[in-house]
């Protein structure tokens, strides 16, 4: 049987290849904007987003990725990518590292970064749509990216996190943020790749509950890990957060508090998996990966 390890290395690898197959060829656009595109796209990562559309393809009987679902997966890593370079922006969160190496403004300036990610973001789009599915399901496909990219979901999650600076902490306030600024784009692979399947409403429902609780989860482990974390580990400067006066969770429920909404939140994930049994199998391994780093 192969281990939850290899299977998540062989579905990185996989969307390695495909992100290399779907950015534009040389030749194609400025270079230097070209450039910055890639520095950021491989910049490293875990594809977590990639590799839960991937499993979730899988999960609801798809059994032609390479066509099917892997340009999904590539387009919502690019739409990944685009948030982070934007999110380090020093008009946003004004972070001079990210995966362990200068973020993108600096290296490229920030007009390029900001030029980069809008090229992400619009590549994605036009990435997405090489995916050979019947038309119906790309529509279904792309409301989705749309609605869990746009202004209720990380764009507008972004916007709460800048206005609650220096805010009184409170639990409503900091899931406002989370709910739209991580959850969204947990939430939009497992239900891209479901419809890619042709999942019905009620399997797409379903990812979609899970999503959300297995992104909470996310975001309250690195929120944590800001705490507690050093810049080796985690690729940024800790610590930003507190010093910003963001909304976080161990502002509002304290180290172990945040450690043990994660936990109930994974919980509640699972147990809306259990209907598909040892199928999903590595989807809940997945999240025991994520708690994992508070363990």
């Amino acid at each position: 049987m192969v281990s939850f390890k290899e299977r998540y290395a062989e579905l990185q690898q996989f969307v390695e290849e495909g992100l290399e197959r779907f950015l534009p060829p040389e030749g194609e656009g400025p270079p230097r904007l070209r450039e910055a595109m890639r520095y950021s796209l491989f910049a490293g990562g875990k594809r977590l987003r990639p590799v839960l559309l991937l499993e979730a393809y899988a999960l609801h009987g798809g059994a032609n990725p390479g066509d099917e679902a892997l340009p999904l997966a590539c387009a919502l890593e690019m739409i990944h990518t685009f948030t982070l370079i934007h999110d380090d922006l020093p008009a946003m969160d004004n972070d001079d590292f990210r995966r362990g190496r200068p973020t993108n403004h600096r290296v490229f300036g920030e007009a390029m970064a900001i030029l980069a990610g809008d090229a992400l973001f619009n590549h994605a789009f036009a990435t997405a749509l090489e995916a050979r599915i019947p038309p119906e399901r790309l529509l279904k496909v792309l409301r989705i990216l749309t609605e869990k990219s746009g202004l209720d979901g990380v764009i507008g999650g972004q916007v709460y996190d800048l206005e609650g600076e220096g805010a009184e902490p409170t639990l409503e306030g900091v899931r406002r943020i989370h709910e739209r600024k991580t959850a969204a784009l947990i939430q939009a692979p497992l239900m891209m790749g479901a419809v890619a399947a042709g999942a019905g409403e009620e399997e797409i429902s379903r990812m979609e509950r899970v999503g959300y609780h297995m992104g909470m989860a996310f975001q309250m482990v690195d929120d944590y890990l800001d705490e507690v974390g050093d810049a080796a580990t985690l690729g940024k400067t800790p610590g930003k957060d507190r010093a910003q006066g963001k909304l976080t969770y161990p502002a509002v429920r304290g180290l172990e508090g945040t450690v043990e909404d994660a936990r109930e939140e994974m919980e509640r994930a699972w147990a809306l998996l259990s209907v598909y049994g040892e199928r999903a199998r590595f989807l809940r391994d997945l999240g025991r990966f994520i708690l994992e780093r508070v363990s």
